[in-house]
């Protein structure tokens, strides 16, 4: 068997004669690479792939990893999946290929900054030569059940790669594509083919390879089916991060898509419009919850995606320094850094003046730094999404939806009578809070029973929260010293952008009709002071108090240690004495004052509506528009271009619209 192993890629070059004809038919082909030096079989593959595919079809390889490690010497782990290692891709850079090089530089053992990949789907992408590359991160018996593709053609190179797979066969039928192709040794065939009997097949075939490898070619009755849209139009409804995210995910595959919001129209000053700065910064849990994972994997495909934006957009790469507090998610944060091991690289503890040093300001508590948070400019990276040459984008309020002969027709009510802007099969609804209305308005939040009764079918996303909140800006020249990197606490310190340090934020249950107010200022200053060494907002403090103070806030102590508060909330950062009767509710500094929509449970929604096929949501980001932006217009797009998607089917449902 060793003697096949070396022989691989010869086999697969056998193999070509019989998976010609499906490779020049397909614009998307997924391959399942189970081979001990899968980078060297993924590059026969690609070669073959660059001749004879046809020039738009996109290769879409898939690898699977028990850890992304780092290593000067080849490494097959026992759970029989690839570990990409320089000695196993050494082969590959000697090639001169372009293409060949490129996948070397796709299986990297780690990311850009040099740390590991943490476990999870993460994705690659090569666009000038149609190739992306899909690993999972973690053992297979656990990875292989979590992938959700729709699969052309699966390469194994022996037994032992399946050892560690339940239900190997049905797994790979559950994703098989209707047109199967399996090159593998007669062994590992002879369960798959009795599988596929089970469930019956238009058409089986057996070809013959170099002992002992055989090539099967199945026509299944009862393939995966992908969500393919009939036409490559979209349109987005929304044109902040969420619809922004989804648009440019579509746009870069070819798409034509059409964005919709209010805030576009050439009379306004775009979404966000006014927002310095907001932060990206990855969570974590004691437990690696669904949120840790989702938050680790909107990370990943952030910095993929954003990787060479302006530093306009992406003002800062310097990371974020998050300090311990009592209650949220960062109360267990230094727990969670020591129960998960992350690697230095990722996520590092740090005590007060190591901490103090690497944010640039005096802290007062514990924390942990993150190298992958970044300062990011919310309306320049709206802008630049939707700047895309496939996206046009429109000033008009969709108000309703309704099913029409040609598809969705977007509705909108001027001079008081409905008008239909636009019909198309595939419509994203990212309309934040105003999602549940324009659901309700367009009947799509129950369907009828035969019986009469009305049952609901996404009450969660009905029951949407709209909290709103607001942030302040303080020049950056007139503190003693800024921040270099994001500092979160109760309460966030931004890097300086564009000579103002962004501070936040307050959660409101009503909207701020007046925009910014002093006493959110002074709300946002006492959350955030507790952290920081006094002297660090003085300035900012003694500018509210030659204010008229507002009543009914507690002074702050001049200084406490990390974990003196007995809220999280903090107190006043006004002196005692300023405490006096409010005379208005001016702010005291300039800033920016929104709104965030909650789902219950805090996580997001993004995916199709199975009760209304071509209907398709992005919402409930609450504070996380940044980190769910990317991800989500990544995993919309895969599923609705048949590509492996970014994330894992547990993760695919607990964010599915509910």
């Amino acid at each position: 068997m060793e003697g096949a192993l070396d022989n691989f890629s010869a086999v697969l070059e056998q193999a070509m004669v019989h998976l010609q004809k499906s490779m020049q038919q397909e614009n998307t082909f997924t391959a399942l690479v189970l081979a001990a030096n899968g980078a060297h079989v993924a590059a026969t593959l690609l070669a073959h792939w660059q001749r004879h595919a046809p020039a738009q079809a996109q290769l879409h390889l898939v690898f699977f990893e028990a850890a992304a490690i780092a290593s000067s010497e080849t490494k097959v782990t026992t759970e029989g999946a690839l570990a990409s290692t320089s000695a196993a891709r050494t082969p590959l850079a000697a090639n001169s290929d372009d293409a060949c090089a490129a996948l070397d530089g796709l299986l990297a053992a780690s990311d850009d900054a040099g740390v590991p990949l943490l476990p999870g789907v993460h994705r690659f992408d090569a666009p000038a030569h149609r190739l992306t590359v899909t690993r999972l991160i973690g053992p297979v018996s656990q990875t292989f059940s979590q992938l959700v593709a729709v699969v052309d053609l699966v390469l194994v190179d022996s037994t032992r790669r399946l050892a560690e797979i339940a239900h190997y066969a049905d797994s790979v039928l559950r994703i098989a594509a209707a047109d199967l192709a399996v090159v593998a040794p007669q062994p590992v065939l002879e369960q798959l083919q009795q599988a596929i009997r089970n469930k019956g097949s238009r058409a089986l075939a057996l070809h013959p390879l170099s002992q002992p490898w055989q090539v099967l070619l199945a026509r299944l009755h009862k393939p995966a089916k992908p969500l393919v849209a009939p036409a490559r139009t979209a349109w987005v409804v929304g044109g902040s991060l969420a619809g922004a995210g989804v648009a440019y995910a579509l746009a870069l595959r070819g798409w034509h898509v059409h964005v919709t919001d209010p805030a576009l129209a050439h009379d306004q000053s775009g979404p966000q419009a006014g927002h310095l700065a907001a932060a990206l910064t990855p969570l974590i849990s004691v437990d690696d919850n669904f949120k840790a994972r989702l938050s680790r994997a909107g990370v990943y495909r952030a910095h993929q995606r954003w990787a060479d934006f302006d530093a306009d957009i992406i003002v800062s790469r310097s990371g974020t320094l998050e300090l311990a507090r009592s209650k949220g998610h960062a109360r267990d944060l230094l727990q969670a850094v020591q129960a998960m091991t992350y690697p230095e690289g990722w996520v590092s503890l740090t005590a007060p003046p190591q901490a103090a040093t690497r944010a640039g300001v005096g802290v007062t508590r514990h924390g942990a730094y993150f190298v992958k948070g970044m300062t990011v400019s919310p309306p320049n990276l709206i802008r630049k999404l939707l700047s895309h040459p496939n996206i046009v984008c429109h000033g008009v309020q969709i108000d309703s939806l309704q099913k029409g002969a040609q598809g969705w027709q977007l509705r909108s009510h001027q001079n008081k009578e409905s008008v239909v802007v636009a019909e198309c099969d595939t419509v994203i609804l990212a309309a934040a809070a105003h999602t549940p209305a324009l659901l309700a308005q367009s009947g799509l939040d129950h369907h009828t029973l035969r019986s009469g009764r009305r049952q609901p079918t996404i009450p969660a996303i009905m029951s949407m929260d709209t909290l709103a909140g607001q942030v302040m800006h303080v020049p950056a020249a007139m503190l003693p010293q800024v921040p270099v990197s994001v500092i979160g606490a109760e309460g966030y310190f931004l890097p300086a952008v564009q000579g103002q340090c962004v501070l936040g934020s307050t959660y409101e249950r009503e909207p701020v009709r007046q925009g910014c107010t002093r006493r959110g200022q002074q709300q946002i200053v006492s959350k955030l002071a507790p952290a920081l060494a006094p002297a660090v907002l003085q300035p900012v403090v003694d500018a509210m108090a030659a204010h008229a103070p507002i009543a009914g806030l507690s002074p702050l102590a001049s200084s406490g240690e990390a974990g003196d508060e007995s809220s999280g909330d903090g107190g006043n950062a006004l002196p005692a004495h300023a405490q006096a009767a409010q005379h208005d509710d001016a702010p005291v500094f300039a800033g920016w004052a929104g709104s965030r929509a909650v789902i219950r449970g805090r996580l997001p929604a993004f995916g199709p509506m199975r009760h209304a096929p071509g209907l398709w949501l992005a919402c409930g980001y609450a504070s996380h528009g940044l980190t769910w932006s990317a991800l989500a217009g990544d995993v919309i797009a895969a599923m609705l271009n048949a590509e492996p998607v970014p994330l894992e089917r547990d993760l695919l449902q607990a964010v599915a619209p509910r």
